[in-house]
C-alpha cells in the first residue's frame, strides 16, 4: 500500500468519488484511490474537506501533520481497530513485570541495533580511514559491554528499573553519536543530538526522519489493538503518544540514522540546504525533499530477517503485533527487533 506525500504551499487535498484528489491553484496534480493508502503525510500547508477525511477513515487510512521542526502536530486514524482485550492487558502490564519485560527487551533491541550500525559504518572504512574505523569499533565495543548489564536487570515494574535502563541507554547514546560525529562533514558542525529543536542540519535531518518515523510506528501501534499513549519505556505526559516512542527505538538506528548518514556522507545533500529560524535549523524544499524520498524508499525496502525477506513497513507491524500478543498472554516473551552484524 501507497503513502501520499502532500509538501509545498496551497495544496488541497479533497474526495472525488472513492478517490484522493491532491490540487493546487485548482489544478489536478494527483489522485488515487483511497484503499490504496496506508498514509497521507502532510509537510507543507494547505487545506483538506471533511469529505477526504471522511474517506480515508472509512478506508482506515491515517492522516498525519508534520511541522517544519520536524514534529507531527496531529493524526488522524481508523476507529477500526482490534480486540480492546489489548488495551485492559496493556494498562495492567504496566505494573506488573510484563511492563518491565518489554522495557529491557526495547532497549536491549536499541543497543543491538547500534552495535551493528557502527560496525557496518566500520566495516568500510577500514582501509581507506583506519582512524575512524578504530573510533566507531571503540564506541561498539562500549555498546556491546552495556548489553549484559540491561539484560540482567530484573524483570518487575517498569517503573523500579527505567532509571537504570535510560541510563544506560543515555551513556550508550552519547558514546554512539560520538562515534559517528567523527566520520560527518565538519561543516555540518554536528556535536551530538541537541533533542527536538535542531542547533545544526544533522539533527534536524533527524528529528525529520524520526518524525516519519513516528506516523509508521503508530500506524502499527494503533491497528495492532495497543494504546499509542500507554508506554512502558518512556514516561506518561498529556500528548506524549509513549508506546509510539518505545517501539520507535528499535528502528531509529537502521532506518533514520543510516539514511541520514549516507545522505550526508555522500554529498547528496550539502550544508547550504539548510537556514536558520529563530535560532532552529530546519531543512530546505531539497534537503527534505531528498530526505523524505530517502526514509519513504527504505520503508519499502525488504530485509532478511529470521531468514525471511519482510519489508520494513510489514515488519514495524509484525513487531507490535508481537508486543500485543504477548500482552493477552499468546506468547511467553517479546522478542525485540535488531539486525545482526
Amino acid at each position: 500500500m501507497k503513502r501520499l506525500i502532500v509538501d509545498g504551499y496551497g495544496r488541497f487535498i479533497k474526495r472525488e468519488g472513492d478517490q484522493i484528489v491532491v490540487t493546487e491553484k485548482g489544478k489536478v496534480i494527483h489522485r488515487v484511490l483511497a484503499e490504496e493508502l496506508r498514509q497521507v503525510l502532510i509537510t507543507g500547508n494547505g487545506g483538506i474537506s471533511f469529505d477526504a477525511m471522511e474517506l480515508l477513515g472509512e478506508c482506515g487510512v491515517d492522516l498525519i501533520k508534520v511541522d517544519w521542526k520536524g514534529e507531527v502536530v496531529c493524526r488522524l486514524s481508523s476507529s477500526m481497530m482490534r480486540t480492546v482485550q489489548t488495551r485492559r492487558e496493556q494498562y495492567a502490564a504496566y505494573n506488573d513485570h510484563r511492563g518491565g519485560h518489554i522495557s529491557k527487551a526495547i532497549i536491549t533491541s536499541k543497543l543491538k541495533n547500534q552495535y551493528a550500525v557502527l560496525g557496518s559504518l566500520a566495516k568500510v572504512r577500514v582501509e581507506a580511514s583506519p582512524s575512524a574505523a578504530r573510533t566507531l569499533l571503540d564506541g561498539r565495543e562500549y555498546i556491546s559491554k552495556q548489553i549484559p548489564e540491561v539484560m540482567q536487570l530484573p524483570e518487575v515494574r517498569p517503573s523500579e528499573i527505567r532509571g537504570t535502563l535510560m541510563g544506560i541507554e543515555g551513556n550508550c547514546s552519547k558514546v554512539y553519536w560520538e562515534a559517528i560525529s567523527n566520520i560527518l562533514p565538519k561543516d555540518f558542525c554536528f556535536n551530538g543530538r541537541s533533542g527536538r529543536y535542531a542547533k545544526d542540519p544533522i539533527n534536524a535531518m533527524l528529528n525529520y526522519g524520526y518524525a516519519l518515523l513516528e506516523g509508521e510506528v503508530w500506524h502499527g501501534v494503533h491497528y495492532s489493538g495497543l494504546d499509542p499513549f500507554g508506554g512502558f519505556l518512556h514516561v506518561d505526559r498529556p500528548g506524549k503518544a509513549s508506546m509510539v516512542l518505545d517501539l520507535m527505538e528499535e528502528f531509529r538506528q537502521q532506518i533514520v540514522d543510516k539514511s541520514v548518514i549516507a545522505l550526508v556522507t555522500r554529498e547528496m545533500i550539502k550544508v547550504d540546504d539548510f537556514e536558520v529560524v529563530e535560532g532552529i535549523c530546519r531543512l530546505g524544499d531539497r534537503s527534505k525533499r531528498i530526505l523524505i524520498d530517502s526514509i519513504e524508499s527504505t520503508f519499502e525496502e525488504y530485509v532478511r530477517y529470521k531468514e525471511v525477506k519482510i519489508r520494513w513497513t510489514d515488519l514495524i507491524m509484525n513487531q507490535a503485533v508481537e508486543i500485543a500478543k504477548y500482552l493477552r498472554g499468546e506468547s511467553s516473551k517479546y522478542e525485540p527487533f535488531y539486525l545482526r552484524w
